[in-house]
Protein backbone atom coordinates (compact mmCIF):
# COMPACT_ATOMS: atom_id res chain seq x y z
CA UNK A 1 0.00 0.00 0.00
CA UNK A 2 2.71 2.11 0.70
CA UNK A 3 4.81 1.62 -2.20
CA UNK A 4 1.68 1.90 -4.51
CA UNK A 5 1.02 5.26 -2.46
CA UNK A 6 4.66 6.48 -3.04
CA UNK A 7 5.30 5.20 -7.12
CA UNK A 8 1.93 6.63 -7.74
CA UNK A 9 2.00 9.58 -10.25
CA UNK A 10 -1.09 11.59 -9.04
CA UNK A 11 0.79 13.97 -7.68
CA UNK A 12 -1.93 16.92 -7.08
CA UNK A 13 -4.26 13.89 -5.21
CA UNK A 14 -1.08 13.28 -3.10
CA UNK A 15 0.01 16.76 -2.15
CA UNK A 16 -3.89 17.22 -1.24
CA UNK A 17 -3.63 14.31 1.20
CA UNK A 18 -0.16 15.61 2.91
CA UNK A 19 -1.88 18.64 3.57
CA UNK A 20 -4.40 17.18 5.51
CA UNK A 21 -2.99 14.55 6.83
CA UNK A 22 0.51 15.63 8.02
CA UNK A 23 -0.62 18.23 10.75
CA UNK A 24 -3.15 16.20 12.28
CA UNK A 25 0.20 13.26 12.48
CA UNK A 26 2.28 16.53 14.28
CA UNK A 27 -0.11 17.01 16.62
CA UNK A 28 -1.02 13.45 17.92
CA UNK A 29 3.21 12.81 18.12
CA UNK A 30 3.28 16.19 20.16
CA UNK A 31 0.23 14.85 22.25
CA UNK A 32 2.46 11.36 22.35
CA UNK A 33 5.27 13.13 23.75
CA UNK A 34 3.53 15.43 26.23
CA UNK A 35 2.20 12.54 27.67
CA UNK A 36 4.49 10.84 28.08
CA UNK A 37 6.76 13.68 29.36
CA UNK A 38 3.94 14.18 31.96
CA UNK A 39 4.13 11.03 33.67
CA UNK A 40 7.80 9.76 32.89
CA UNK A 41 9.88 12.89 32.88
CA UNK A 42 8.94 14.77 35.68
CA UNK A 43 11.06 13.57 38.21
CA UNK A 44 14.21 14.65 35.80
CA UNK A 45 15.98 18.21 35.90
CA UNK A 46 14.63 20.94 33.88
CA UNK A 47 18.37 20.57 31.73
CA UNK A 48 16.99 17.06 31.07
CA UNK A 49 13.60 18.28 30.08
CA UNK A 50 14.40 21.07 28.20
CA UNK A 51 17.20 18.58 26.21
CA UNK A 52 14.17 15.82 25.40
CA UNK A 53 12.29 18.84 24.36
CA UNK A 54 15.06 20.15 22.09
CA UNK A 55 15.72 16.65 20.54
CA UNK A 56 11.90 15.41 20.01
CA UNK A 57 11.17 19.16 18.55
CA UNK A 58 14.38 20.11 16.77
CA UNK A 59 14.51 16.71 15.27
CA UNK A 60 11.18 15.04 14.70
CA UNK A 61 10.28 18.18 12.86
CA UNK A 62 12.55 19.14 10.84
CA UNK A 63 13.18 15.37 9.60
CA UNK A 64 9.42 15.19 8.98
CA UNK A 65 9.37 18.18 7.04
CA UNK A 66 12.63 17.41 4.94
CA UNK A 67 10.90 13.68 4.48
CA UNK A 68 7.91 15.16 3.14
CA UNK A 69 9.58 18.05 0.95
CA UNK A 70 12.45 15.18 -0.36
CA UNK A 71 9.38 12.87 -1.14
CA UNK A 72 7.46 15.92 -2.93
CA UNK A 73 10.62 16.87 -4.90
CA UNK A 74 11.01 12.85 -6.02
CA UNK A 75 7.55 13.08 -7.04
CA UNK A 76 7.87 16.15 -9.33
CA UNK A 77 10.80 14.81 -10.86
CA UNK A 78 9.19 11.48 -11.49
CA UNK A 79 5.79 13.34 -12.99
CA UNK A 80 8.26 15.60 -14.96
CA UNK A 81 9.96 12.55 -16.56
CA UNK A 82 6.46 11.12 -17.15
CA UNK A 83 5.64 13.61 -19.20
CA UNK A 84 8.47 13.96 -20.51
CA UNK A 85 8.35 10.19 -21.54
CA UNK A 86 4.67 10.63 -22.54
CA UNK A 87 5.57 13.13 -25.07
CA UNK A 88 8.10 11.33 -26.56
CA UNK A 89 5.83 8.42 -26.93
CA UNK A 90 3.30 10.40 -28.31
CA UNK A 91 5.52 11.97 -31.01
CA UNK A 92 6.95 8.43 -31.55
CA UNK A 93 3.38 7.23 -32.42
CA UNK A 94 2.15 10.15 -34.37
CA UNK A 95 5.44 9.42 -36.50
CA UNK A 96 4.73 5.83 -36.70
CA UNK A 97 1.10 6.81 -37.59
CA UNK A 98 2.44 9.03 -40.35
CA UNK A 99 4.66 6.71 -41.72
CA UNK A 100 2.04 4.00 -41.88
CA UNK A 101 0.23 6.63 -43.74
CA UNK A 102 2.82 7.31 -45.71
CA UNK A 103 3.10 3.81 -46.57
CA UNK A 104 -0.65 3.08 -47.26
CA UNK A 105 -0.26 6.03 -49.81
CA UNK A 106 2.30 5.08 -51.32
CA UNK A 107 0.79 1.39 -51.88
CA UNK A 108 -1.95 3.25 -52.60
CA UNK A 109 -0.18 5.29 -55.35
CA UNK A 110 1.51 1.98 -56.65
CA UNK A 111 -1.73 -0.35 -56.62
CA UNK A 112 -3.48 2.88 -58.59
CA UNK A 113 -0.85 3.58 -61.22
CA UNK A 114 0.51 -0.21 -61.50
CA UNK A 115 0.63 -1.20 -64.93
CA UNK A 116 -0.40 -4.30 -63.93
CA UNK A 117 -4.35 -4.93 -63.25
CA UNK A 118 -5.06 -4.64 -59.28
CA UNK A 119 -8.50 -5.20 -57.80
CA UNK A 120 -10.42 -6.11 -55.08
CA UNK A 121 -13.22 -8.09 -54.73
CA UNK A 122 -15.99 -8.81 -51.70
CA UNK A 123 -16.97 -12.37 -50.79
CA UNK A 124 -19.77 -12.26 -53.09
CA UNK A 125 -17.12 -11.68 -56.29
CA UNK A 126 -18.32 -7.91 -56.70
CA UNK A 127 -15.82 -5.44 -57.65
CA UNK A 128 -14.93 -2.66 -54.89
CA UNK A 129 -11.66 -1.31 -56.57
CA UNK A 130 -10.33 -0.70 -60.08
CA UNK A 131 -6.76 0.68 -60.81
CA UNK A 132 -5.67 2.15 -63.66
CA UNK A 133 -3.68 -0.62 -65.08
CA UNK A 134 -7.16 -2.44 -64.86
CA UNK A 135 -8.40 0.56 -67.18
CA UNK A 136 -5.63 0.44 -69.53
CA UNK A 137 -5.65 -4.00 -69.65
CA UNK A 138 -9.07 -4.44 -70.26
CA UNK A 139 -10.55 -0.98 -71.20
CA UNK A 140 -13.05 -0.40 -68.58
CA UNK A 141 -13.16 3.00 -66.10
CA UNK A 142 -13.47 2.34 -62.55
CA UNK A 143 -17.09 4.13 -62.86
CA UNK A 144 -18.26 1.40 -65.99
CA UNK A 145 -17.09 -1.62 -63.95
CA UNK A 146 -16.77 -0.72 -59.75
CA UNK A 147 -19.61 -2.77 -58.43
CA UNK A 148 -20.50 -5.75 -60.80
CA UNK A 149 -19.24 -9.20 -61.04
CA UNK A 150 -15.87 -9.95 -62.28
CA UNK A 151 -17.22 -12.16 -64.57
CA UNK A 152 -17.97 -9.03 -66.26
CA UNK A 153 -13.99 -9.78 -67.81
CA UNK A 154 -14.36 -13.86 -67.85
CA UNK A 155 -14.83 -15.06 -71.62
CA UNK A 156 -17.98 -17.34 -71.50
CA UNK A 157 -16.31 -20.46 -72.34
CA UNK A 158 -13.72 -20.08 -69.59
CA UNK A 159 -16.75 -19.59 -66.93
CA UNK A 160 -18.10 -22.49 -68.65
CA UNK A 161 -15.59 -24.21 -67.63
CA UNK A 162 -16.11 -23.85 -63.48
CA UNK A 163 -12.69 -21.92 -63.17
CA UNK A 164 -14.41 -19.31 -61.03
CA UNK A 165 -15.74 -22.33 -58.35
CA UNK A 166 -12.49 -23.65 -58.93
CA UNK A 167 -10.11 -20.40 -58.16
CA UNK A 168 -12.61 -19.86 -55.26
CA UNK A 169 -12.15 -23.25 -53.88
CA UNK A 170 -8.22 -23.20 -54.21
CA UNK A 171 -8.22 -19.32 -52.74
CA UNK A 172 -9.95 -20.34 -49.79
CA UNK A 173 -8.07 -23.96 -49.34
CA UNK A 174 -4.55 -22.19 -49.54
CA UNK A 175 -5.35 -18.77 -48.43
CA UNK A 176 -4.08 -17.38 -52.58
CA UNK A 177 -3.20 -18.89 -55.60
CA UNK A 178 -0.22 -17.79 -58.02
CA UNK A 179 1.28 -17.59 -61.52
CA UNK A 180 -1.80 -18.81 -62.70
CA UNK A 181 -2.43 -18.67 -66.78
CA UNK A 182 -5.86 -18.05 -68.19
CA UNK A 183 -7.47 -15.52 -70.21
CA UNK A 184 -9.74 -12.32 -69.53
CA UNK A 185 -12.04 -10.00 -71.88
CA UNK A 186 -11.36 -6.69 -72.64
CA UNK A 187 -14.24 -4.60 -72.86
CA UNK A 188 -13.74 -4.62 -76.82
CA UNK A 189 -14.15 -8.26 -77.39
CA UNK A 190 -9.97 -8.58 -77.14
CA UNK A 191 -8.92 -11.85 -75.46
CA UNK A 192 -5.98 -10.92 -72.98
CA UNK A 193 -3.88 -13.60 -72.03
CA UNK A 194 -2.98 -12.95 -68.10
CA UNK A 195 -1.36 -14.22 -64.87
CA UNK A 196 -3.31 -14.09 -62.11
CA UNK A 197 -2.13 -14.02 -58.37
CA UNK A 198 -5.24 -13.96 -56.29
CA UNK A 199 -5.08 -13.77 -52.40
CA UNK A 200 -7.70 -13.46 -49.18
CA UNK A 201 -8.32 -10.33 -47.61
CA UNK A 202 -8.69 -10.39 -43.52
CA UNK A 203 -10.16 -7.64 -40.82
CA UNK A 204 -8.94 -7.18 -37.39
CA UNK A 205 -11.02 -10.03 -35.94
CA UNK A 206 -9.68 -12.06 -38.83
CA UNK A 207 -12.78 -12.65 -40.76
CA UNK A 208 -12.70 -13.20 -44.78
CA UNK A 209 -13.44 -9.78 -45.66
CA UNK A 210 -12.88 -10.70 -49.85
CA UNK A 211 -10.01 -11.12 -52.25
CA UNK A 212 -7.36 -8.78 -53.80
CA UNK A 213 -5.96 -10.08 -57.54
CA UNK A 214 -3.14 -8.91 -59.42
CA UNK A 215 -3.53 -9.55 -63.00
CA UNK A 216 -0.22 -9.11 -65.53
CA UNK A 217 -0.81 -9.34 -69.33
CA UNK A 218 1.14 -11.83 -70.56
CA UNK A 219 -0.40 -11.92 -74.45
CA UNK A 220 2.54 -10.83 -76.36
CA UNK A 221 4.64 -12.91 -74.12
CA UNK A 222 2.84 -16.03 -74.68
CA UNK A 223 2.23 -15.52 -78.13
CA UNK A 224 6.17 -14.90 -78.61
CA UNK A 225 6.55 -18.11 -77.09
CA UNK A 226 3.98 -19.97 -79.51
CA UNK A 227 5.66 -18.21 -82.39
CA UNK A 228 9.02 -19.59 -81.05
CA UNK A 229 7.80 -23.22 -80.90
CA UNK A 230 5.91 -23.18 -84.03
CA UNK A 231 9.59 -21.86 -85.35
CA UNK A 232 10.96 -25.08 -83.55
CA UNK A 233 8.34 -27.20 -85.21
CA UNK A 234 9.61 -25.82 -88.52
CA UNK A 235 13.01 -26.17 -88.00
CA UNK A 236 12.65 -30.09 -86.65
CA UNK A 237 10.67 -30.88 -89.53
CA UNK A 238 13.64 -29.09 -91.90
CA UNK A 239 16.03 -30.96 -89.75
CA UNK A 240 14.22 -33.92 -90.50
CA UNK A 241 13.77 -33.99 -93.88
CA UNK A 242 16.92 -32.27 -94.41
CA UNK A 243 18.78 -35.40 -92.70
CA UNK A 244 16.45 -37.90 -94.65
CA UNK A 245 18.21 -36.16 -97.95
CA UNK A 246 21.18 -36.32 -96.73
CA UNK A 247 20.96 -39.93 -95.63
CA UNK A 248 19.31 -40.84 -99.00
CA UNK A 249 22.78 -39.03 -100.67
CA UNK A 250 24.50 -40.93 -98.21
CA UNK A 251 23.60 -44.05 -99.38
CA UNK A 252 23.66 -43.04 -102.67
CA UNK A 253 27.23 -41.63 -102.75
CA UNK A 254 27.74 -45.20 -100.76
CA UNK A 255 26.40 -47.23 -103.35
CA UNK A 256 28.91 -44.96 -106.29
CA UNK A 257 31.77 -45.69 -104.17
CA UNK A 258 31.05 -49.35 -104.32
CA UNK A 259 30.55 -48.99 -108.01
CA UNK A 260 33.90 -47.11 -108.46
CA UNK A 261 35.45 -49.54 -105.61
CA UNK A 262 34.25 -52.60 -108.21
CA UNK A 263 34.84 -50.39 -111.74
CA UNK A 264 38.35 -49.68 -109.91
CA UNK A 265 39.06 -53.45 -109.28
CA UNK A 266 38.04 -53.80 -113.04
CA UNK A 267 40.67 -51.39 -114.31
CA UNK A 268 43.40 -53.02 -111.96
CA UNK A 269 42.52 -56.56 -113.29
CA UNK A 270 42.12 -55.09 -116.75
CA UNK A 271 45.39 -53.07 -116.54
CA UNK A 272 47.39 -56.28 -114.72
CA UNK A 273 45.95 -57.76 -118.31
CA UNK A 274 47.21 -55.24 -120.53
CA UNK A 275 50.74 -55.30 -118.48
CA UNK A 276 50.51 -59.11 -119.01
CA UNK A 277 49.90 -58.89 -123.02
CA UNK A 278 52.08 -56.75 -123.21
CA UNK A 279 55.26 -58.13 -121.61
CA UNK A 280 53.87 -61.30 -123.40
CA UNK A 281 53.84 -59.78 -126.68
CA UNK A 282 57.05 -58.12 -126.61
CA UNK A 283 58.70 -61.15 -125.16
CA UNK A 284 57.34 -62.95 -128.12
CA UNK A 285 58.96 -59.73 -130.73
CA UNK A 286 62.13 -59.82 -128.64
CA UNK A 287 63.21 -63.08 -129.88
CA UNK A 288 62.44 -63.26 -133.94
CA UNK A 289 63.79 -59.19 -133.61
CA UNK A 290 66.79 -60.70 -132.17
CA UNK A 291 67.37 -63.05 -135.36
CA UNK A 292 66.25 -60.36 -137.88
CA UNK A 293 69.01 -57.99 -136.34
CA UNK A 294 71.22 -60.90 -136.40
CA UNK A 295 70.59 -61.89 -140.22
CA UNK A 296 71.04 -58.35 -141.45
CA UNK A 297 74.48 -57.67 -139.65
CA UNK A 298 75.72 -60.94 -141.52
CA UNK A 299 74.05 -59.86 -144.76
CA UNK A 300 75.96 -56.76 -144.54
CA UNK A 301 79.31 -57.69 -143.12
CA UNK A 302 79.00 -60.33 -146.37
CA UNK A 303 81.18 -59.70 -149.67
CA UNK A 304 79.35 -61.70 -151.73
CA UNK A 305 79.50 -60.34 -155.57
CA UNK A 306 75.31 -60.21 -155.59
CA UNK A 307 75.42 -57.31 -153.25
CA UNK A 308 75.03 -54.39 -155.25
CA UNK A 309 74.82 -51.01 -153.62
CA UNK A 310 71.08 -50.96 -154.09
CA UNK A 311 70.82 -54.42 -152.23
CA UNK A 312 72.91 -52.68 -149.30
CA UNK A 313 70.99 -49.60 -148.94
CA UNK A 314 67.78 -51.75 -148.66
CA UNK A 315 69.45 -54.28 -146.29
CA UNK A 316 70.65 -50.91 -143.78
CA UNK A 317 67.05 -49.84 -144.28
CA UNK A 318 65.70 -52.94 -143.17
CA UNK A 319 68.06 -53.03 -140.26
CA UNK A 320 67.73 -49.57 -138.98
CA UNK A 321 63.86 -50.28 -138.56
CA UNK A 322 64.27 -53.39 -137.00
CA UNK A 323 66.36 -52.01 -134.63
CA UNK A 324 64.11 -49.16 -134.00
CA UNK A 325 61.84 -51.81 -133.15
CA UNK A 326 63.67 -53.20 -131.11
CA UNK A 327 64.47 -50.46 -128.74
CA UNK A 328 60.26 -49.91 -129.12
CA UNK A 329 60.09 -53.75 -127.58
CA UNK A 330 62.58 -53.29 -125.17
CA UNK A 331 60.97 -50.00 -123.91
CA UNK A 332 57.49 -51.07 -123.85
CA UNK A 333 58.98 -54.27 -121.25
CA UNK A 334 60.70 -51.61 -119.37
CA UNK A 335 57.90 -49.61 -119.01
CA UNK A 336 55.59 -52.95 -117.72
CA UNK A 337 58.27 -53.68 -115.16
CA UNK A 338 58.49 -50.69 -113.71
CA UNK A 339 55.10 -50.21 -113.34
CA UNK A 340 54.04 -53.77 -112.49
CA UNK A 341 57.00 -53.34 -109.71
CA UNK A 342 59.11 -56.32 -110.84
CA UNK A 343 62.05 -54.05 -112.11
CA UNK A 344 65.09 -54.70 -109.88
CA UNK A 345 68.09 -52.42 -109.54
CA UNK A 346 71.44 -53.49 -108.52
CA UNK A 347 73.10 -50.30 -106.76
CA UNK A 348 76.74 -49.99 -106.87
CA UNK A 349 79.22 -46.94 -106.19
CA UNK A 350 81.01 -45.74 -109.39
CA UNK A 351 82.28 -43.05 -111.40
CA UNK A 352 79.66 -40.99 -112.84
CA UNK A 353 81.88 -38.62 -115.51
CA UNK A 354 83.47 -42.07 -116.35
CA UNK A 355 79.74 -43.14 -117.41
CA UNK A 356 79.32 -39.82 -119.65
CA UNK A 357 82.75 -40.28 -121.43
CA UNK A 358 81.50 -43.44 -122.07
CA UNK A 359 78.06 -42.66 -123.56
CA UNK A 360 79.43 -39.78 -125.52
CA UNK A 361 81.90 -42.58 -127.19
CA UNK A 362 78.93 -44.30 -128.40
CA UNK A 363 77.60 -41.83 -129.69
CA UNK A 364 80.33 -40.31 -131.45
CA UNK A 365 81.07 -43.78 -132.56
CA UNK A 366 77.73 -43.86 -134.44
CA UNK A 367 78.76 -40.86 -136.34
CA UNK A 368 76.37 -38.45 -135.63
CA UNK A 369 76.51 -34.76 -136.99
CA UNK A 370 76.20 -33.24 -133.78
CA UNK A 371 79.03 -31.57 -131.80
CA UNK A 372 79.53 -33.14 -127.80
CA UNK A 373 81.28 -30.71 -125.36
CA UNK A 374 82.69 -33.47 -122.76
CA UNK A 375 82.33 -32.59 -118.85
CA UNK A 376 84.80 -30.75 -117.14
CA UNK A 377 84.33 -31.87 -113.50
CA UNK A 378 86.98 -33.87 -112.09
CA UNK A 379 87.53 -36.00 -108.88
CA UNK A 380 83.43 -36.06 -108.00
CA UNK A 381 82.49 -38.76 -105.27
CA UNK A 382 81.30 -41.68 -106.15
CA UNK A 383 77.48 -42.54 -107.09
CA UNK A 384 75.38 -44.64 -105.74
CA UNK A 385 73.07 -46.13 -108.55
CA UNK A 386 72.40 -48.79 -110.69
CA UNK A 387 75.21 -48.37 -113.66
CA UNK A 388 73.14 -49.82 -116.54
CA UNK A 389 70.08 -47.86 -115.54
CA UNK A 390 71.67 -45.14 -115.23
CA UNK A 391 73.23 -45.59 -118.66
CA UNK A 392 70.39 -45.89 -120.08
CA UNK A 393 68.75 -42.84 -118.46
CA UNK A 394 71.75 -40.84 -119.73
CA UNK A 395 71.49 -42.33 -123.19
CA UNK A 396 68.04 -41.34 -123.77
CA UNK A 397 68.50 -38.02 -122.97
CA UNK A 398 71.28 -37.50 -125.13
CA UNK A 399 69.34 -39.11 -127.84
CA UNK A 400 66.28 -36.56 -127.25
CA UNK A 401 68.80 -33.73 -126.96
CA UNK A 402 69.85 -35.14 -130.91
CA UNK A 403 66.14 -35.38 -132.09
CA UNK A 404 65.39 -31.70 -131.15
CA UNK A 405 68.63 -30.51 -132.14
CA UNK A 406 69.48 -29.14 -135.69
CA UNK A 407 71.90 -30.90 -137.19
CA UNK A 408 75.82 -29.90 -136.18
CA UNK A 409 74.35 -28.56 -133.08
CA UNK A 410 77.03 -28.67 -129.98
CA UNK A 411 75.44 -30.49 -127.44
CA UNK A 412 76.62 -30.10 -123.55
CA UNK A 413 77.16 -32.84 -120.82
CA UNK A 414 77.99 -31.69 -117.72
CA UNK A 415 78.27 -33.46 -113.71
CA UNK A 416 78.41 -31.31 -110.48
CA UNK A 417 77.95 -32.69 -106.29
CA UNK A 418 76.63 -31.18 -103.44
CA UNK A 419 76.61 -32.62 -100.43
CA UNK A 420 73.88 -35.42 -101.05
CA UNK A 421 73.49 -35.70 -104.88
CA UNK A 422 75.59 -35.85 -107.87
CA UNK A 423 73.63 -33.77 -110.91
CA UNK A 424 74.12 -34.61 -114.68
CA UNK A 425 72.80 -32.24 -117.51
CA UNK A 426 72.32 -32.61 -120.76
CA UNK A 427 71.82 -29.17 -122.76
CA UNK A 428 71.37 -28.24 -126.50
CA UNK A 429 70.57 -25.55 -128.56
CA UNK A 430 66.99 -27.23 -130.14
CA UNK A 431 63.49 -26.35 -130.68
CA UNK A 432 62.97 -25.80 -127.36
CA UNK A 433 59.60 -26.95 -125.18
CA UNK A 434 56.36 -24.79 -124.94
CA UNK A 435 55.71 -23.31 -121.65
CA UNK A 436 52.28 -25.23 -121.26
CA UNK A 437 54.17 -28.86 -122.00
CA UNK A 438 57.14 -28.75 -119.53
CA UNK A 439 54.87 -30.22 -117.31
CA UNK A 440 53.72 -32.93 -119.65
CA UNK A 441 57.28 -34.24 -120.77
CA UNK A 442 57.70 -36.89 -118.73
CA UNK A 443 54.14 -38.09 -119.08
CA UNK A 444 54.03 -41.64 -120.84
CA UNK A 445 53.37 -41.37 -124.47
CA UNK A 446 53.81 -37.43 -124.77
CA UNK A 447 55.73 -36.13 -127.40
CA UNK A 448 56.89 -32.72 -128.16
CA UNK A 449 56.52 -31.43 -131.79
CA UNK A 450 59.57 -30.04 -133.60
CA UNK A 451 57.74 -27.22 -135.36
CA UNK A 452 59.57 -27.45 -138.33
CA UNK A 453 58.40 -29.80 -140.39
CA UNK A 454 61.28 -32.18 -139.50
CA UNK A 455 60.04 -35.69 -138.69
CA UNK A 456 61.38 -37.29 -135.92
CA UNK A 457 61.03 -40.92 -134.57
CA UNK A 458 60.36 -42.26 -131.25
CA UNK A 459 57.24 -43.05 -128.95
CA UNK A 460 57.24 -41.06 -125.99
CA UNK A 461 58.44 -43.26 -123.71
CA UNK A 462 61.89 -42.51 -123.21
CA UNK A 463 61.88 -39.41 -120.68
CA UNK A 464 58.79 -41.36 -118.99
CA UNK A 465 61.27 -44.21 -118.46
CA UNK A 466 63.78 -42.22 -117.40
CA UNK A 467 62.06 -40.72 -114.83
CA UNK A 468 60.70 -43.55 -113.25
CA UNK A 469 64.25 -44.84 -113.34
CA UNK A 470 65.93 -41.61 -111.46
CA UNK A 471 63.20 -41.76 -109.27
CA UNK A 472 63.09 -45.53 -108.57
CA UNK A 473 67.08 -44.87 -107.33
CA UNK A 474 66.33 -41.96 -105.17
CA UNK A 475 66.83 -38.90 -107.50
CA UNK A 476 64.95 -36.22 -109.24
CA UNK A 477 64.54 -35.25 -112.45
CA UNK A 478 63.67 -31.83 -114.40
CA UNK A 479 64.03 -29.69 -117.08
CA UNK A 480 64.60 -26.13 -117.90
CA UNK A 481 63.52 -25.05 -121.51
CA UNK A 482 63.23 -21.76 -123.91
CA UNK A 483 61.16 -22.05 -126.55
CA UNK A 484 63.99 -21.80 -129.72
CA UNK A 485 66.61 -21.36 -127.72
CA UNK A 486 66.72 -25.29 -126.14
CA UNK A 487 66.43 -26.94 -123.19
CA UNK A 488 68.71 -28.76 -120.15
CA UNK A 489 67.94 -31.98 -118.36
CA UNK A 490 69.11 -32.71 -115.17
CA UNK A 491 68.90 -35.11 -112.93
CA UNK A 492 70.24 -36.00 -109.88
CA UNK A 493 71.25 -39.39 -108.05
CA UNK A 494 72.57 -40.12 -104.49
CA UNK A 495 76.54 -40.01 -103.51
CA UNK A 496 78.40 -43.21 -102.62
CA UNK A 497 78.03 -44.58 -98.30
CA UNK A 498 75.36 -46.28 -98.45
CA UNK A 499 74.43 -49.40 -96.45
CA UNK A 500 72.49 -50.67 -97.61
CA UNK A 501 73.55 -53.34 -100.30
CA UNK A 502 70.62 -55.32 -101.55
CA UNK A 503 68.68 -54.95 -104.89
CA UNK A 504 65.93 -52.16 -104.83
CA UNK A 505 63.36 -53.03 -106.64
CA UNK A 506 60.99 -50.32 -107.97
CA UNK A 507 57.91 -49.08 -106.66
CA UNK A 508 54.62 -50.04 -107.98
CA UNK A 509 52.82 -46.83 -109.08
CA UNK A 510 49.18 -46.40 -111.48
CA UNK A 511 50.05 -45.47 -115.34
CA UNK A 512 50.07 -41.94 -116.31
CA UNK A 513 51.12 -38.81 -113.84
CA UNK A 514 53.82 -37.32 -112.27
CA UNK A 515 54.74 -36.75 -108.77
Amino acid sequence: MTRSFFSSTDLPARLLWIRRVLPIAVFFAVAVYETFSFFFLRTISDLFHILADLLIYGTVGPVTIGFTVNWIAQRIEEADRALVAKDQAEREHQRAVEAAREQERLLAAVCSNSADAILTLDNGGIIKTWNRGAEMIFGYTGDEIVGKHFRLIIPPDVDARGEVEWLSQQVKAKGFIRNYETQRVAKDGRRVIVDLTRTLLYNEQGEIIGSSAVLRDITERVRAEQAIQQLNLELEAKVAERTAQLAAATDELRRRNRELEKANQDLQKLDELKSEFVSMVSHELRAPLTNINGSIELLLSGDAPCYDRSHRDLLQIVGEQSSRLTRLVQGILNVSRIEAGQLILQPQAFNMVALIEKVIGVWESRGVANQFEHPTAQNLPSVWADRDRTEEVLFNLIDNAIKYSSEGAPIHIEAAADDKFITVSVSDRGVGIPSDEVDKIFDKFHRVARGDNTETYGHGLGLYICRRLVEAQGGQIGVDSVLGEGSTFRFALPLAGRSELEPIVSPRRQVGGRR
